[in-house]
């Protein structure tokens, strides 16, 4: 099933909360690669912005014409790019004066930019409001319902927003729409096409669009496995649950990646045999001083795990229950996971069907983790296990003896030259070992000749 279009695509009119994680990634590159002064693009605005109010003064129409010089070489895309980055965190009235600047203030390639950042910040809200209206059963319901935000939201626009857009600018969104509705099923009521429809929104997401075979996580970290992604080890059982929960997720208004996070936990479980692999971090680490570790959950994630392993959800939940009693262990799932535990304890209970402890409206935006301090607790113990001392140390390709190796008369051999061994080279029975001549019958080189001692 195409689903290209739909509201769940990321290749045209991704959905807000989608775009939001987007955004934070481009924010993390723009910080070490940006060269922008912020104090510069202010003054730059006030420039324009003047501009802008003179025009208008004057009665003249603003509209997004190009590049002010149409036989002027083609923008450079990498160029566009980068001015995208720079602008991503203005608002759309800032975006409309870099692009409608009449006087030069800014350049072709940032009000090209500008205008490109003002349509993703649009599209982001047309997709929004496309979900809102995909919500009716009845097609001609959700085109209605359409139409009608579509409305609202163009008589909302400004004088600059309106040069911004096209004459065609809400036809080309209604039909766009509509074909949104037939591509995506919406006129078939039966179950068989909307679980088809979902399996096909969870390939897209997680797998983006290219389902791959499902792969055995038995032979362990084998070379083949260890640069295979989590999600190639979900089983066909767990995908087929995952896509219910993207059928669930998308009636009740949950962002997606909370269901991508708890996919990568459930498949970094597979990838090491259904977690057969992974040793657990609290029977023996240490730290320099010989402290022992101890990993544990936050108090807020503990206390969403009690509550979920002490309810009778778990025994009826769909869920792997062995993956649940895998990823609740501190010295297994504390380090390793990605997910939401109370999103977890959400969907045990929502597959389970009993009453949720957590409102749906919890995770109508993803909450990721601001710090390692959001997803375990580390302590060391009191005691100091004692380590006995060594004969040798070596560090960055130096050997020392240590006093105990001195004590137990340890010896470094001398550097030599050559890589070969101390051996008395004097002796008959080396002469006889080794030989590097010439044959004398042949002339051919002969590097060595292993003899036998008689």
């Amino acid at each position: 099933m195409d689903i290209s279009s739909t509201k769940w695509s990321s290749s045209t009119g991704v959905t807000t909360k989608n775009s939001q994680q987007t955004q934070s990634t481009f924010n993390k590159y723009k910080s070490s690669t940006s060269n922008v002064s912020f104090s510069s693009l202010a003054l730059k605005l006030k420039d324009a912005q003047r501009s802008i109010d003179s025009a208008l003064v004057h009665q003249k129409t603003l509209a997004w014409g190009g590049s002010n010089d149409a036989k002027s070489a083609p923008l450079n895309k990498q160029q566009v790019a980068a001015a995208r980055w720079e602008f991503e965190q203005l608002s759309k009235a800032q975006l409309e004066t870099i692009a409608l600047d009449p006087s030069g203030t800014f350049s072709d390639v940032e009000k090209t930019a500008a205008y490109e950042q003002w349509h993703v910040l649009d599209q982001m809200a047309l997709s929004n409001m496309q979900r809102s209206s995909l919500k009716h059963g009845n097609p001609n319901d959700a085109v209605e319902s359409f139409e009608k935000a579509l409305h609202a939201h163009t008589q909302s626009f400004s004088t600059l927003s309106k040069g911004m857009i096209s004459d065609h600018y809400a036809a080309n969104a209604q039909s766009q729409f509509k074909a949104a509705i037939t591509e995506s099923g919406k006129a078939s009521n039966t179950v068989t096409s909307q679980s088809e429809h979902y399996y096909a929104v969870m390939v897209k997401d997680i797998f983006a669009g290219n389902e791959p075979d499902v792969l055995s996580g038995v032979d362990g970290m084998s070379f083949s496995n260890v640069s295979k992604s989590p999600f190639e080890f979900l089983t066909q059982e767990d995908r087929t649950l995952l896509a219910g929960m993207y059928e669930y997720a998308d009636q009740n208004d949950i962002d997606f990646e909370y269901i991508k996070r708890l996919a990568s936990d459930l498949g970094d479980y597979r990838k090491h045999n259904d977690g057969k692999l992974v040793s657990n971090f609290n029977n023996g680490h240490f730290d320099e001083h010989g402290h022992q570790l101890n990993v544990s959950f936050t108090a807020k994630d503990q206390a969403t795990i009690d509550s979920l392993i002490s309810s009778n959800a778990l025994s009826s939940s769909k869920l792997d229950q062995g993956f649940v009693s895998f990823i609740t262990e501190p010295g297994l799932g504390a380090l390793s996971h990605v997910g939401s535990y109370e999103f977890l304890q959400h969907m045990v209970e929502v597959s389970a069907g009993v009453e949720t402890s957590i409102s749906a409206d919890k995770f109508e935006v993803f909450k990721g983790f601001s710090g390692k301090e959001e997803r375990y607790v580390m302590s060391a113990s009191e005691d100091v296990f004692v380590q006995s001392e060594p004969d040798v140390v070596c560090k960055n390709g130096h050997c020392e003896v240590t006093e105990k190796g001195r004590q137990n008369g340890v010896t470094l051999a001398k550097d030599k030259e050559t890589l070969s061994p101390a051996l008395d080279l004097k002796t008959e029975s080396i002469e006889s070992l080794i030989q590097q001549l010439k044959n004398t019958e042949t002339q051919e080189s002969i590097w060595y000749q292993w003899l036998v001692d008689d």
